[in-house]
Protein backbone atom coordinates (compact mmCIF):
# COMPACT_ATOMS: atom_id res chain seq x y z
CA UNK A 1 0.00 0.00 0.00
CA UNK A 2 1.37 3.55 -0.94
CA UNK A 3 1.82 6.68 1.14
CA UNK A 4 0.89 9.55 -0.07
CA UNK A 5 4.11 10.56 -0.88
CA UNK A 6 3.96 7.66 -2.88
CA UNK A 7 1.58 7.97 -4.37
CA UNK A 8 1.69 11.44 -5.82
CA UNK A 9 4.76 10.25 -7.07
CA UNK A 10 2.45 7.36 -9.00
CA UNK A 11 0.46 10.45 -10.78
CA UNK A 12 0.87 10.60 -14.43
CA UNK A 13 1.64 13.79 -15.51
CA UNK A 14 -1.57 14.43 -17.09
CA UNK A 15 -3.48 14.04 -13.57
CA UNK A 16 -1.11 15.99 -11.97
CA UNK A 17 -1.94 19.03 -14.34
CA UNK A 18 -5.94 18.44 -14.82
CA UNK A 19 -5.78 18.20 -10.62
CA UNK A 20 -3.83 21.60 -10.41
CA UNK A 21 -5.94 23.12 -13.70
CA UNK A 22 -9.16 22.30 -11.51
CA UNK A 23 -7.89 23.50 -8.35
CA UNK A 24 -6.13 26.83 -9.89
CA UNK A 25 -9.55 27.48 -11.95
CA UNK A 26 -11.52 28.04 -8.44
CA UNK A 27 -8.93 29.58 -6.75
CA UNK A 28 -8.80 32.15 -9.25
CA UNK A 29 -12.87 32.05 -9.56
CA UNK A 30 -12.69 32.56 -6.12
CA UNK A 31 -9.99 35.55 -5.88
CA UNK A 32 -12.31 36.93 -8.92
CA UNK A 33 -15.60 36.77 -7.19
CA UNK A 34 -14.45 38.25 -3.99
CA UNK A 35 -12.39 41.61 -6.08
CA UNK A 36 -16.06 41.36 -8.34
CA UNK A 37 -17.70 41.79 -5.17
CA UNK A 38 -16.16 44.71 -3.49
CA UNK A 39 -15.90 46.77 -6.49
CA UNK A 40 -19.61 45.79 -6.78
CA UNK A 41 -20.38 46.46 -3.03
CA UNK A 42 -18.35 49.89 -2.86
CA UNK A 43 -20.16 51.30 -5.66
CA UNK A 44 -23.66 50.55 -4.86
CA UNK A 45 -22.74 51.82 -1.11
CA UNK A 46 -21.61 54.98 -2.73
CA UNK A 47 -24.57 55.25 -4.94
CA UNK A 48 -26.34 55.00 -1.85
CA UNK A 49 -24.55 56.99 0.09
CA UNK A 50 -25.16 59.45 -2.41
CA UNK A 51 -29.15 60.02 -2.32
CA UNK A 52 -29.16 59.30 1.70
CA UNK A 53 -26.71 62.53 1.71
CA UNK A 54 -28.85 64.60 -0.47
CA UNK A 55 -32.27 63.54 1.39
CA UNK A 56 -30.32 64.27 4.62
CA UNK A 57 -29.83 67.86 3.10
CA UNK A 58 -33.81 68.06 2.27
CA UNK A 59 -34.38 66.99 5.98
CA UNK A 60 -31.85 69.36 7.88
CA UNK A 61 -33.05 72.12 5.61
CA UNK A 62 -36.88 71.89 6.38
CA UNK A 63 -35.49 71.03 10.28
CA UNK A 64 -34.04 74.52 10.00
CA UNK A 65 -36.90 75.99 8.57
CA UNK A 66 -39.40 74.70 11.27
CA UNK A 67 -36.66 76.01 13.60
CA UNK A 68 -36.36 80.03 12.13
CA UNK A 69 -40.87 79.93 11.72
CA UNK A 70 -40.91 79.27 15.55
CA UNK A 71 -38.26 82.25 16.74
CA UNK A 72 -40.37 84.47 14.05
CA UNK A 73 -43.49 83.59 16.30
CA UNK A 74 -41.68 84.48 19.00
CA UNK A 75 -40.24 87.48 18.28
CA UNK A 76 -43.74 88.42 16.77
CA UNK A 77 -45.18 88.04 20.44
CA UNK A 78 -42.04 89.67 21.61
CA UNK A 79 -42.95 92.62 19.61
CA UNK A 80 -46.46 92.56 20.76
CA UNK A 81 -45.28 92.34 24.78
CA UNK A 82 -42.22 94.65 24.61
CA UNK A 83 -43.05 97.00 21.85
CA UNK A 84 -44.38 100.15 23.34
CA UNK A 85 -40.92 101.89 23.33
CA UNK A 86 -39.49 102.82 19.66
CA UNK A 87 -36.12 101.30 20.38
CA UNK A 88 -37.20 97.78 21.35
CA UNK A 89 -40.24 98.11 18.90
CA UNK A 90 -37.71 98.31 15.84
CA UNK A 91 -35.41 96.21 17.48
CA UNK A 92 -37.69 93.26 17.83
CA UNK A 93 -39.22 93.87 14.46
CA UNK A 94 -35.92 93.61 12.61
CA UNK A 95 -35.03 90.01 14.59
CA UNK A 96 -38.84 89.07 13.32
CA UNK A 97 -37.93 90.08 9.41
CA UNK A 98 -34.73 88.59 10.00
CA UNK A 99 -36.28 85.54 10.93
CA UNK A 100 -38.51 85.38 7.86
CA UNK A 101 -35.89 85.64 5.31
CA UNK A 102 -34.17 82.78 7.01
CA UNK A 103 -37.76 81.32 6.29
CA UNK A 104 -37.51 81.55 3.11
CA UNK A 105 -33.83 81.05 2.45
CA UNK A 106 -33.76 77.91 3.71
CA UNK A 107 -37.17 76.34 1.83
CA UNK A 108 -35.57 77.93 -1.49
CA UNK A 109 -32.40 76.27 -0.70
CA UNK A 110 -34.15 73.02 -0.69
CA UNK A 111 -35.23 73.60 -4.16
CA UNK A 112 -31.77 73.36 -5.78
CA UNK A 113 -31.45 69.92 -3.82
CA UNK A 114 -33.16 67.40 -6.40
CA UNK A 115 -36.72 67.80 -4.68
CA UNK A 116 -39.52 65.35 -6.87
CA UNK A 117 -41.85 67.21 -8.81
CA UNK A 118 -44.69 67.00 -5.72
CA UNK A 119 -41.88 68.43 -3.37
CA UNK A 120 -41.59 71.27 -5.51
CA UNK A 121 -45.22 71.70 -5.56
CA UNK A 122 -45.22 71.71 -1.79
CA UNK A 123 -42.07 74.03 -1.13
CA UNK A 124 -43.72 76.73 -3.54
CA UNK A 125 -46.91 76.47 -1.89
CA UNK A 126 -45.15 77.11 1.79
CA UNK A 127 -43.28 80.09 0.31
CA UNK A 128 -46.48 81.71 -1.01
CA UNK A 129 -48.27 81.12 2.46
CA UNK A 130 -45.55 82.10 4.20
CA UNK A 131 -45.51 85.50 2.24
CA UNK A 132 -48.68 86.12 2.90
CA UNK A 133 -48.62 85.43 6.90
CA UNK A 134 -46.03 87.99 6.65
CA UNK A 135 -48.28 90.54 4.80
CA UNK A 136 -50.99 90.29 7.42
CA UNK A 137 -48.16 90.30 10.33
CA UNK A 138 -46.67 93.78 8.85
CA UNK A 139 -49.91 95.34 8.18
CA UNK A 140 -50.94 95.15 10.96
CA UNK A 141 -47.83 96.98 12.77
CA UNK A 142 -48.05 99.38 9.63
CA UNK A 143 -51.33 100.35 11.50
CA UNK A 144 -49.68 101.29 14.86
CA UNK A 145 -46.42 103.27 13.54
CA UNK A 146 -43.15 103.05 15.65
CA UNK A 147 -44.46 101.39 18.55
CA UNK A 148 -47.52 99.24 19.85
CA UNK A 149 -49.67 100.00 22.85
CA UNK A 150 -50.49 97.30 25.59
CA UNK A 151 -54.35 98.14 24.06
CA UNK A 152 -53.26 98.35 20.46
CA UNK A 153 -51.49 94.65 21.44
CA UNK A 154 -54.02 93.08 22.90
CA UNK A 155 -56.41 94.12 19.48
CA UNK A 156 -54.19 92.65 17.45
CA UNK A 157 -53.16 89.62 19.27
CA UNK A 158 -56.80 89.35 19.54
CA UNK A 159 -57.02 89.42 15.29
CA UNK A 160 -54.28 87.40 14.42
CA UNK A 161 -54.23 85.13 17.30
CA UNK A 162 -53.60 81.61 15.66
CA UNK A 163 -52.47 82.88 12.29
CA UNK A 164 -49.50 81.28 12.09
CA UNK A 165 -50.91 77.94 13.24
CA UNK A 166 -51.88 76.36 9.76
CA UNK A 167 -48.63 76.98 8.41
CA UNK A 168 -46.90 75.95 11.19
CA UNK A 169 -48.74 72.33 11.05
CA UNK A 170 -48.24 72.26 7.03
CA UNK A 171 -44.21 73.06 7.58
CA UNK A 172 -44.01 70.14 10.33
CA UNK A 173 -45.57 67.53 8.25
CA UNK A 174 -43.63 68.58 5.59
CA UNK A 175 -40.33 68.07 7.32
CA UNK A 176 -41.81 65.23 9.30
CA UNK A 177 -42.35 63.22 5.31
CA UNK A 178 -38.83 63.52 4.54
CA UNK A 179 -37.16 62.62 7.42
CA UNK A 180 -39.34 59.79 7.17
CA UNK A 181 -38.55 59.29 3.79
CA UNK A 182 -34.46 59.81 4.94
CA UNK A 183 -35.29 56.61 7.40
CA UNK A 184 -36.84 54.37 4.65
CA UNK A 185 -33.69 54.95 2.15
CA UNK A 186 -31.78 54.52 5.56
CA UNK A 187 -33.84 50.62 6.23
CA UNK A 188 -33.39 50.15 2.09
CA UNK A 189 -29.79 51.16 2.14
CA UNK A 190 -29.28 48.44 4.69
CA UNK A 191 -31.27 45.95 3.26
CA UNK A 192 -29.60 46.40 0.08
CA UNK A 193 -25.86 45.50 1.77
CA UNK A 194 -27.27 42.32 3.12
CA UNK A 195 -29.03 41.18 0.04
CA UNK A 196 -25.68 41.61 -2.16
CA UNK A 197 -23.48 40.12 0.70
CA UNK A 198 -25.85 37.54 1.10
CA UNK A 199 -25.96 36.89 -3.34
CA UNK A 200 -21.73 37.22 -2.81
CA UNK A 201 -22.10 34.72 -0.38
CA UNK A 202 -24.17 31.99 -1.90
CA UNK A 203 -22.17 32.44 -5.29
CA UNK A 204 -19.26 32.05 -3.46
CA UNK A 205 -20.25 29.27 -1.58
CA UNK A 206 -21.47 27.28 -4.82
CA UNK A 207 -18.15 28.33 -6.89
CA UNK A 208 -16.37 26.00 -4.13
CA UNK A 209 -18.87 24.00 -4.31
CA UNK A 210 -18.40 22.55 -7.84
CA UNK A 211 -14.32 23.10 -7.76
CA UNK A 212 -14.97 20.73 -4.99
CA UNK A 213 -16.88 18.28 -6.71
CA UNK A 214 -14.47 18.70 -10.02
CA UNK A 215 -11.44 18.24 -8.03
CA UNK A 216 -13.23 14.96 -6.41
CA UNK A 217 -14.08 13.36 -9.49
CA UNK A 218 -10.93 14.05 -10.95
CA UNK A 219 -9.65 12.43 -7.84
CA UNK A 220 -12.17 9.13 -8.12
CA UNK A 221 -11.70 9.18 -11.90
CA UNK A 222 -7.62 9.13 -11.99
CA UNK A 223 -7.69 6.24 -8.91
CA UNK A 224 -6.85 3.65 -10.76
CA UNK A 225 -3.69 5.18 -12.10
CA UNK A 226 -2.54 5.66 -8.41
CA UNK A 227 -2.66 2.23 -7.33
CA UNK A 228 0.04 -0.09 -8.41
Amino acid sequence: MYDSRKQVAAMSGRTFVSLAGAILMVVLLSGGLAIFGLFYSAEKQTEDQDRLDAMFRLTYGASRAEIYFKYQVQEWKNILLRGSSSMEFEQYRQVFDDHGRKVDDQLRALLSLGVTVEQKTEIDSLLAEHGQLENSYREALAAVGDHVSPIQAASIDQTLRGLDRPFTDRLDQFAAAIHQQLEIQRKEARQGDMARYEGLKRLNMAITGVGTLLVLALLLGFRPRVGG
